[in-house]
Order: C-alpha cells, then structure tokens, then sequence
C-alpha cells in the first residue's frame, strides 16, 4: 500500500473537518481530510502531481497525487457564489506542480466580507484511500506535514476516469436516461456534487451526467465539478445495471430539488409543486456545529476581527442574544385548523409591521420590505400545500420561509443576499405569534450600555429600541448593508458583522470595547484600554454632536471661502440620512443599484420612480447622476460583451453606454424626466477624449427635444484615467462640469489593481503623482471656468480635504456617514494654509510623506 504525506497548502489554524460550517464537507460527504481557518492568502500545491480541474469560480482546485489520490483544495464555505470575483488562479487544468507550487491566491479582506467562512478545506475524494494523521487543533504553516493518504493500485483509480456507457440510442431494460433542467444558482459546485455523488455510489452500475456534450461519471466529485455546470444548464442522467430506471428517477429528483442548494425559480422547467419536493424538516444544528470551544477565560485580553457595518467605537458589557433551532411538531391537526392559525399569526405580524412604520417612519421602507415579502404567493403558497398535506402550520411556515431565504442568500450580490436576514426575522415573528407568546420587546429592555452579541440581529428587535439605550452590536454573521445594520446606523450604534463563532465564545457580562473603526471586538480588554476608549468615546461624541448641530448651514471655511460637501448615494434609502447628516446635494448616484442581480434591464419608468424619489429625499438640492457604470468587471448577465483579459482596461463606462446606445438612451430619458427640471445633472464615467462627451451630449439633446423639454441639463464628466487629467482642458470645451474618481484614479496612475491583494494596500490617493493629475485638471478646467469635484474615496478622507482644496478643488462629495465631522473640519480651515502645504505635498516623494505633511499641519482635525 502506497502512503503520501500531503503538505499544509495554507498557512492558518488547522482543525478536523467535522468543524467546517458546512454538512458536505463536515458529515465527509465530499471527502475525508481536514480544514485549515487561512492567515494567508495563497493555496499552494500539498504535493507532486498534476492539476486535474480548476474550478470555474477559481475558488477551489483538484490535484492528483502520484499515487492516484485526488485532493480537492477548496477556497471557504459558499465561495462559489462570488463567481471568481477576489481569486487569481495561477495553472490550469493538466498542469504538472510540486509541491509548494503557488495554485490560487485570493482578497481575504473582499472573500471573508463576501463568504460565510474562510475555513477551507484539503479532502480526498475518490474511493481505494485512507487518511490519517491529520495534524489539526493548532496553527500550521504552509508547506509543514498536514496528513497521510494510504492506498492506490487497483482500488485507488482515478474516480473521475470516464465511464463506459452503451449507445444512448440503444435503451434496454438494464439501462435508462433522462434529461433536467439545472435550477441551482451556482450549478454543481462541491456540495450538490457531493449529494449527487452520494446517490450515484448507492448503484452497482455505472451512472453518468452530460452536459452540454460532456460526460462525468456521477460517482465522482471531481468529474461533476469539472463538467463547469450553469444555472439553466440540461443535465442528461444516464445509468445501467439492474434498477437503471429506479436510481435515474431518484437523481432527476435530487437535481430538480436543488440537491440541498437553494433553487432559482424561472430557471429550466417549472418548479415543481411543493407538494413535491424534498420534505425533509428543518434541523438542528449537528453536535459538531455547535463546539465551537469553551467561554473565553476571564482577565485573558482576546481580539476577534469582523468586518465594519457602522463606525464608532463604544465600551460596554456583552450581552448573548444568540440563536438555537427551535424544533417543531411536523404534523399538524389538518387543514381546517392549521390554515386559520397561519393566517391570524400573519395578520398579527402585519399589525406589528405598521405599528413599527408608525413609530419609525424615516425607516417605513424598511417595514414595508418585510410586508411584501410576507404577501409573497409563492412563501404562503408553499406554506399552505403543506398543510394541505397534513403538516402544522408551525412546520409549514418554518420551511417555506427556510426555502426562500437560502434562495437570497445564495445571490452573489450581497445586498440582495443580506435580504435572507429579513425573511429570518419573519420566520422567528411568526412562530412566536403561531405559539401565542406575546410581541417580543426585541432589544429595547436591555440595560443601558449594553453591547449585543447575536448570531445575527433582526430588523425587528431593533425597531423600538430608543436611542442611546444599546452601546453597539456585534454579529456572529451578516452583512454591512443588511436592514439591521441600516436601523443600527440610524441608532448611532457602532456595529460589526461576521465575526465568526468564536463570537459564541464571549461570556454574558464579559467587558467588551467594539471598535466600528477596525472592525474589532476586543473581549476583557485591559482597565486602561476601557478607560482611555471611554474618554475617547466621549469627547467623539461631545464633538459629534456640537458638529451636527450645525452640519445643516452652508459649509464656509474660516476665511469665508465656499467649500460645497455633498453625498456619494447608492440606493434611495440613502438620501434622507445623507440630508440630516448635512449633505448640500448628492455628487455621485451610482445607479447600478437598478441594474445588478435582474434577469432585464429597468425599464425607464422604474428608473425614472427611484431616480424622482431621491430628488424628493434630496429637498431640491442638486442630484448628479452617474450613467451606468458596468463592464467585464461587473458584468449583466442580460449584457452580452466580450471576454476580456483585463477586463479594468476594456470596456468600462461611457465604453458600454456608446456600444449599447439603447440602454444608454432610456437612462437618460428617466433622468429627464425627474422634476423639478435643473435639480438633477448627469455625469458620465471613464471619459478619455471630448468626443465621447459629444456623443453623449447628441443623446441627451435629441431626447430632451423628444420629450418636449425645452430646459438644458448640466453634462460632466468623470475624470478617471490619467489622459482625461491631462487633457481636461480639451474635454471642458464639452463638459460643464468635471469630478475626479480617485479610486480609479489612483489605480491607474499607480499601475496597482484594486482588487489585486498583493498591491491594493499601497494604493494611496495622496501619492505625489495623483496629486500632480489633480492640480493638472483644476488647472485645465480654470480657463472655461468650470467646477472641480472630487467624488471618490479620498474625499472622505479628513487628511486629504485640506490638499484637495489646496489643489483647487471646490466640492467634495464624501460618505453620509462622514459629512458633519467633514464640514466642522473645513470649517477651521484657511484657503492659504491648505495651498501651501498643497505645493510641500507635490514636492514629496511618496503617499507616506504627504500624509505626514497633513498630519503636522492639522495635527487636531
């Protein structure tokens, strides 16, 4: 018997595979092996061998051994759904590797923002092998002993070998096919391969899937995922042997069940009744989920890092809100009596929603949202077909609402994902109302300064909360744009999201400083950490209140000069905190909200209804629009354009607006159309020459005149790329406003991709050669005498606001969240400091030293 010892192929905190956060890796149905949490950001080889598939998502790849083991090196928990976005993948599929070869380096930051978890794992997945020795509950540097794999020969062929079939067209009694339509979102990634996989072995025979003219042998994990399934793909199910026709039946009815993924309804066929469908009742969490390690020791400091929600910072004592799955009786008392139940505990949360909207009416959407997804025929129809089938209402409702929400959250864009969090809020109001227990006071009874610790907070717990009464919140899960957060930021509490399970691990009662900044929750800190965050904490607040009081009036600094500060908004709802935070206008509406995650582009009147609503929100100060901004790096699926190699250099912005003039043109339509006439302007993206200004500018005029409009709408351009700062004099013959995007900007100039972790963090919009391009198209924009903003992330930054203004820039447009404090800053200003220490910074060498420039200049700001 062949043994191989496989190398650790990340460097992290190893642990046995039943501690994944995932049943197909954790109860082995993918394979045995182990897991490693990642402290670095490069998978690299465990072993000689030869790269048996690269995983169209990039986020996991299959190496075999010489001994025919074959290692699937899968990249965190539901990764798949980022579709490759945050990972760089270094060979190819047939590639020969040593061990230590570099295979896929990923954006840990983005993915662990992104994914449920960054554990990945390290599985053999065919059959004929053995694994021992795992080298788990300690940290493990890449390249170090991590296993043993035992087998080989005969026993250990490979499982993605191709499986011999007869002819399709000669069907016996000993054979059978049949064809499904594929309604996963993500097609057959590791976990419904591994369902698959897991009924194919049941059969003696052979069993094969074709897609798309490709065939894979059904018994192997490797072999589906290889085949680079799609959601809407025809999947051909082909077995042999006695019982053929038994076990293809039992795979077309996993496949049209989502083997245990969510499905997306629309997508193939249609769905199948719910009556139908897998009936398995919702479960509580495995022995193995739930430990997670025992309570942090008291006096013993411990920091766990998340991701930022809502800044701030707060000192508070922790109080557990965490969850555990509240078992259910499946069958119910028959239909006369569990319908009745379902629909008065319905109408009862209804009545709860519009009280909530009563009390809380700047967040009324936010309450509706959850009305409508409550009229959702297809949540209550489900939910009803099972109690016609003899289930309680409780069951019923608990797996209706279970479906729809794995459904969002399995939508790669996270704002539409973090909608899951909605629909758990309402499976857990529902129960309670179904049990006859009274509405919950969610958080609003939690003593003063409390800081929450929950596996995810529910929009409903927060809605009565006073402000003041919680110090801040920390979740276990969730995402920073979910509708807690947005009611947590309204409440002025410092939240972060995804810290993980080891959340689970902080004691009631425990001293905790949560860190909004960082992303940090810091669990018994030392006594002069809390007392100095305290101070901190207070003068913050001291100050940030004086700075409200007057973020209102009109933003002069000391000398008088005129300093406009206006928002960066990306969605309706953040245009009336933006207002009361003391924006003087929005300078930025990135309108790709309307056109992200749809099967269609908006059609102009909804356009045209989110666009007018924000005006409205806005009170009549100026709305610039930003035409849509899409291209190979954020890609429609209703969009057909090229492949691209990089897609940062292609076609991006004004590029896809002039190569599809049908889109472009009802966008603009809906901006025209928004009253009153002269409150919005549009602002066109990745303009590089006045001829693409021009050809817009034909578009908006011959629009206007088909509308019958007689009044003229303002046309800017963004200024990007470092020929439109070059030639920004050509390109203000065209345009009657400029603002420079210095994400991109800085990107471009300093040759860094954004999104490359290997060089994002030496991105710096103060480095000396930005600055240079900035005073070159304040300086070209001078002689026609048009505005100069700045609406990227360097206008929020407080030590860029005094050399942005130095440069000659007149209007920043920052994050609503930043514009009271921003205002009080410029405020202290003087017009003469901020040039000359302006030209000091064009005279440095690097990004470090002008930050130093800043902070010696305004050491208090």
């Amino acid at each position: 018997m062949t043994a191989i010892t496989l190398a650790a192929p990340l460097s992290g905190w190893a642990m046995p595979l039943q501690e994944v956060p995932d049943p197909a890796f954790s109860q082995g149905l993918v394979g045995v092996g182990m897991a490693i949490d990642p402290t670095a950001n490069e998978l690299r080889s465990p072993c000689d061998g030869v790269v048996l598939s690269v995983h169209r998502a990039r986020h996991a790849c299959t190496v075999r051994a010489a001994s025919g083991a074959e290692v699937l090196l899968h990249l965190g928990v539901d990764t798949v759904g980022l579709k490759g976005e945050g990972f760089t993948a270094h060979v190819q599929d047939g590639q020969a590797v040593k061990v230590g070869d570099p295979l896929i380096s990923f954006d840990m930051d983005l993915v662990g923002s992104r994914a449920q978890s960054l554990v990945s794992m390290m599985v053999v997945v065919n059959d004929g092998f053995t694994v021992d020795g795992q080298s788990v509950n300690r940290e493990i540097a890449a390249g170090e002993p991590a296993m043993t794999v035992s087998g080989g020969g005969a026993a250990g062929a490979p499982a993605d070998a191709a499986v011999v079939l007869s002819s399709p067209g000669a069907a016996t009694a000993e054979s059978a096919q049949c064809t499904v339509p594929l309604r996963i979102a993500h097609g057959l990634h590791a976990r419904p391969a591994a369902a698959l996989v897991a009924a194919a072995k049941a059969h003696s025979g052979p069993v094969a899937i074709q897609c798309r003219g490709r065939n894979a042998n059904a018994k192997s994990v490797v072999a589906l995922m290889g085949l680079g399934t799609v959601l809407g793909d025809e999947l051909t199910v082909r077995a042999e042997g006695p019982g053929a026709r038994g076990v293809v039946e039992s795979i077309v009815a996993l496949i049209d069940s989502g083997l245990g993924d969510p499905l997306v309804e629309g997508a193939g066929a249609p769905p199948a009744h719910p009556a139908t469908a897998a009936t398995a009742a919702p479960v509580a969490p495995t022995a193995a989920e739930e430990e997670i390690g025992p309570p942090f020791t008291a006096g013993e400091e411990v920091l766990l890092k998340g991701t930022i929600a809502v800044p701030g910072q707060a000192v508070g004592s922790v109080v557990r809100r965490f969850r555990r799955v509240a078992r259910v009786e499946e069958q119910g008392a028959g239909a006369a009596v569990e319908e009745p139940r379902l629909r008065q505990a319905l109408d009862r949360i209804v009545a709860g929603l519009t009280d909530s909207a009563q009390r809380m009416p700047e967040h009324a959407a936010i309450f509706q949202a959850h009305r409508e997804l409550l009229d959702d025929p297809e949540l209550l129809d489900g939910a009803l077909a099972d109690i016609g089938a003899g289930k309680s209402a409780e069951w019923a409702w608990q797996r209706a609402a279970r479906q729809q929400a794995d459904t969002l959250a399995a939508l790669p864009d996270p704002r539409m994902a973090e909608r899951a969090a909605d629909l758990r809020d309402l499976e857990q109001q529902v129960l309670a109302a179904l049990s006859g227990e009274a509405p919950s006071v969610g958080l609003a009874g939690l003593p003063e300064g409390s800081i929450v610790l929950a596996d995810e907070i529910l929009p409903s717990e927060l809605a009565g909360v006073p402000a003041g009464r919680l110090a801040g919140i920390g979740m276990a899960h969730g995402g920073p744009t979910s509708h807690a957060v947005i009611l947590a930021a309204a409440l002025g509490l410092p939240t972060v999201v995804a810290l993980g399970r080891q959340a689970e691990r902080v004691p009631d009662g425990a001293p905790v400083v949560i860190d909004g900044n960082r992303g940090e929750l810091h669990v018994f800190p030392p006594d002069a950490a809390l007392s100095a965050t305290r101070n901190a904490v207070a003068a913050r607040a001291a100050r940030r209140e004086e700075n409200r009081r007057t973020a209102g009036e009109v933003c002069r600094m000391a000398d008088g000069t005129r300093i406009e500060v206006f928002a960066n908004l990306g969605r309706v709802g953040d245009a009336a905190p933006a207002v009361a935070e003391g924006a003087e206008g929005c300078g930025l509406l990135r309108t790709e909200f309307l056109f992200l995650e749809r099967q269609s582009a908006p059609t102009e009147e909804e356009q045209y209804q989110q666009y007018q609503q924000i005006a409205d929100a806005m009170g009549g100060r100026p709305v610039i629009i930003r035409t849509l901004d899409v291209g190979g790096d954020k890609p429609l699926s209703y969009l057909p354009l090229p492949k691209e190699e990089n897609p940062v250099l292609g076609l991006r912005g004004v590029r896809v607006g002039l190569r599809e003039p049908g889109l472009l043109r009802t966008q603009i339509r809906a901006i025209l159309r928004v009253r009153p006439a002269g409150v919005c302007r549009i602002m066109v993206p990745m303009i590089t020459s006045p001829s693409e200004l021009q050809a817009v500018r034909a578009m908006v005029d011959e629009e206007r005149a088909a509308l019958g409009r007689p009044e003229p709408i303002e046309l800017g351009a963004m200024i990007e790329v470092p020929a439109a700062a070059l030639t920004a004099d050509r390109i203000s013959v065209a345009a009657d406003f400029l603002s420079i995007g210095t994400n991109d900007l800085t990107q471009y100039v300093l040759a860094m991709d954004r999104g490359n972790p290997h060089v994002a963090a030496q991105l710096d919009a103060l480095h000396p050669g930005v600055l240079r391009l900035i005073r070159q198209t304040v300086a070209g924009a001078a002689g026609l005498g048009r505005m100069v903003a700045v609406c990227g992330g360097s206008a929020s930054d407080p030590m860029a606001a005094p050399l942005l203004i130095g440069l000659g820039v007149t209007e920043l447009s920052a994050t609503p969240a930043v514009i009271a404090d921003l205002k009080a800053f410029i405020r202290t200003l003087r017009l003469e400091d901020c040039r000359r220490v302006a030209e000091q910074a064009l005279a440095a060498d690097s990004a470090d030293e002008v930050r130093r420039l800043a902070a010696e200049a305004w050491p208090a700001r």
